[in-house]
């Protein structure tokens, strides 16, 4: 297994948990998403869709597959701004486990990106 896809799924694995999460912390409410939890869960069915779509086609080495690659490695960078930037609401996403997870994202996230980009180049 190469090191794209270590990265790839750890920041996938990351990107889930904080979606979880997420769940737990109705953050439908904090992005003030309509359709509260119903919307919330359907807009994940074509993210996590994609996220396993690109791991399959990371794996063979596809152009769409270091794309989905960056996207995903863009994914992991989000919670940060979302949460930490632009939307920190005292009390949320401040646990330690949940700083975990969204500081290690960045890492992952990143690593991603930089590797997918270094193999489409």
């Amino acid at each position: 297994m190469n090191i794209t896809l270590v990265f790839y799924i750890l920041n996938s694995t990351l990107l889930l948990l904080h979606e979880i999460e997420s769940g737990y912390e109705k953050e439908w409410k904090i992005l003030k998403l309509p359709f509260r939890i119903t919307g919330f869960l359907i807009l994940h069915i074509p993210i996590i869709i994609l996220m396993f779509y690109g791991l399959l086609e990371l794996y063979k080495q596809t152009q769409i597959g270091l794309i989905l690659g960056v996207i995903t490695g863009i994914g992991g960078i989000v919670p940060f701004f979302v949460h930490k930037k632009i939307f920190y609401r005292e009390g949320h996403f401040d646990s330690p486990i949940s700083n975990i997870l969204i500081y290690t994202s960045i890492l992952t996230g990143g690593g991603t990106i930089i590797l997918s980009i270094c193999s489409i180049i």
